[in-house]
């Protein structure tokens, strides 16, 4: 089966083929990073009408490399949730219009799922695993029990760790992306230098949950405390928040580990591109981690395609009535099989 993806849930502008939810036969992304990078975050008025430009042509750049006219298609997927309402709306309403004028089955995805499936795309991965969501807008740990089916067990209560990361990289200056940004200037620092807080949710019920507004918090607090002294090192705070960052991180998944007696592990999102926290997963004992291809860690078109041919499968194809959803719906419920 050939599906046709389309991803627009934030400032990326994605469309992509894929055969079986494998064989990737084209990939487009378009960045709009220089777009962003003055104000140092998406703006999202800005980011809808990039999409809105960019999203016809990456779809014929994408036919073109798979040597496919759209009819030849059998399946449009777009994400249709969470994101920015406007990337959502000019994606979806793409989609809706191709699978109109070629009579093909729509289908719309939740872009949680795909980015939790996209390191299938590369891997082969047994059911049940620890999965692992880590990006700008979400934090979240799940146990996935097949393609389609995961129990949500803990979320951040607050802020996201890739959240965390782009209003550190904003305060002081660090440049823009926020991650790469901070994994670039960690490489000169001293982890160890500062010792920052660590959030403390050990309760029954919220034992697998995240915080990371209070680091947040403490890291930037720290240019005020130390920017009257002779020397300090940025360096030095970007290196230390990102392995406390990470802690917060490897301390729940070894906890799932050992409640749920599941040693295979899924780290998928944005944030799970950072080298520094793929070398701290190779730590942790009796843990069998998988990481997405760099180019499926981000946004793109590839996991949308890729995990809507296992939904369709089972579910069949989305009523072109369906709207979008820039929000997640809650706070541990089922947040991926909306």
């Amino acid at each position: 089966m050939l599906v046709l993806g389309i991803e627009s849930t934030c400032d990326e502008t994605s469309v992509a083929i894929v055969e079986n939810g494998k064989n990737v036969l084209a990939n487009v992304v378009a960045s709009q990073i220089k777009e962003h990078a003055p104000w140092q975050g998406v703006v999202p008025e800005i980011a809808s009408r990039n999409h809105l430009k960019k999203i016809i042509p990456l779809t014929e750049k994408a036919l073109k490399l798979a040597d496919l006219e759209i009819n030849q298609v059998d399946l449009i997927a777009v994400a249709n949730r969470p994101g920015l309402i406007g990337g959502l709306m000019v994606g979806v309403s793409a989609a809706k219009a191709f699978a109109w004028v070629t009579k093909k089955p729509f289908i719309a995805i939740n872009h949680m799922d795909a980015h939790l499936y996209s390191p299938h795309i590369s891997s082969e991965i047994n059911f049940p695993y620890v999965g692992l969501l880590v990006s700008g807008g979400h934090t979240m740990l799940v146990i996935a029990k097949s393609y389609t089916s995961y129990e949500v067990i803990g979320t951040t209560i607050d802020d996201a760790v890739g959240e965390a990361f782009d209003k550190i990289a904003k305060f002081y200056d660090l440049g823009y992306p926020g991650g790469p940004a901070i994994e670039k200037t960690a490489l000169n620092g001293n982890e160890l230098a500062f010792s920052f807080p660590i959030s403390n949710l050990y309760k029954s019920d919220r034992k697998f949950d995240v915080s990371y507004s209070g680091l947040k918090t403490a890291v930037i607090n720290h240019l005020h405390k130390y920017q009257q002294a002779e020397s300090y090192s940025v360096a030095d705070i970007a290196a230390s928040f990102q392995k406390r960052a990470f802690d917060v991180l490897l301390k729940k998944i070894e906890l799932a580990i050992k409640e749920f007696n599941i040693n295979t592990v899924v780290v998928a999102g944005g944030v799970s591109a950072n080298q520094y926290l793929r070398k701290r997963f190779q730590q942790i004992k009796n843990c069998n981690a998988f990481f997405p291809n760099l180019k499926y860690a981000t946004d793109n078109g590839a996991m949308i395609a890729a995990f809507a041919y296992h939904k369709y499968l089972e579910e069949g194809e989305t009523s072109l009535s369906e709207g979008v959803y820039p929000r997640v719906e809650g706070f541990k419920i089922s947040l991926l099989r909306k």
